[in-house]
């Protein structure tokens, strides 16, 4: 029973990095045989760019996952970057976040691995904190570790599967060439098209997306699109809208990773932060309460 809530403790700290990249989602969605035109979608097959604005709201009373991303200030934001045939690479940027950089973090996905760059992370955790409370850069040093984490590094410095880690299996979405689920959904924009991507899952906790494009601008680049996309499992609908372009891309793996033995070193990393965050929450209630 305790490892139960160990694991999903684990899973809630990962779920934000998650949460925003479901972009991935989409953008893959674009690009699994779409049979409207098909030089069209060979030429976004081929390669693409995109730039999604996302958004999330509880479809129930305060889950978890929702509860998190509203205590971080990230229920909206930007998601943009560059697919490719084999790999995909993206940036998330979430204005009103605790931490508004730009980019807040990036993530690497291909066919057999998903890297998390917690180098850009910490740099501008780093640079939010000791921005305010310049002394605690002795407590704060530069990063100067690998800065992509493996899913599985990840996975076991929180203690949870690499099943919680990792999205290259959030790429099964299909839309049936032979079929095509037409839809009209709820929150349905004026002049786009809607269909429904099948993953073969019937289950009732099966996540479900839903894609619409515009049809006045199918042969323009870049073609505007609208995701919708419902996760049972932790009670959020997530949409999406935004702009894929037919480009030719070329992405390699990130180089700059971290080191197995270096993951201790990241847990010392995390604990500092949680401390510091502490001192400064502590701090600023002090002074909230003298003035």
């Amino acid at each position: 029973m305790a490892s139960s809530r160990k694991k999903k403790r684990g899973v809630g700290r990962v779920v934000l990095i998650l949460i925003l990249c479901l972009a991935l989602i989409a953008v893959i969605a674009v690009t699994v045989g779409y049979s409207l035109v098909a030089r069209r979608v060979k030429a976004l097959q081929a390669g693409a760019a995109f730039t999604f604005d996302y958004e999330a709201v509880s479809t129930a009373d305060s889950p978890a996952l929702y509860t998190i991303l509203q205590k971080t200030g990230s229920t909206k934001g930007t998601v943009s970057g560059l697919y490719a045939p084999d790999a995909l690479q993206l940036s998330i940027t979430a204005p009103g976040a605790v931490i508004p950089a730009d980019p807040l973090t990036r993530v690497y996905v291909s066919g057999s691995e998903t890297l998390y760059d917690v180098g850009q992370l910490y740099k501008n955790i780093r640079s939010s904190i000791t921005g305010s409370y310049p002394l605690t850069s002795f407590l704060m040093p530069d990063w100067t570790l690998g800065n992509y984490i493996s899913q599985a590094q990840l996975a076991s410095l929180l203690g949870v599967g690499t099943e919680a880690t990792s999205l290259q299996d959030m790429t099964e979405f299909e839309l049936p060439q032979k079929k095509p689920q037409r839809v009209q959904p709820e929150g349905a924009l004026d002049g786009y098209l809607y269909y429904q991507l099948d993953t073969g899952d019937t289950s009732a906790s099966a996540p479900v997306l839903v894609i619409g494009f515009e049809k006045s601008k199918f042969f323009e680049d870049p073609l505007p699109v609208h995701i919708l996309l419902t996760i049972p499992e932790h009670q959020v609908r997530i949409q999406l809208t935004g702009t894929v372009s037919a480009q030719t891309v070329v992405l390699t793996a990130p180089t700059s990773r971290m080191k197995d033995e270096d993951i201790q070193t990241l847990v010392q990393i995390r604990d500092t932060i949680q401390s510091v965050l502490q001192f400064v929450q502590s701090t600023a209630d002090s002074m909230q309460k003298a003035g």
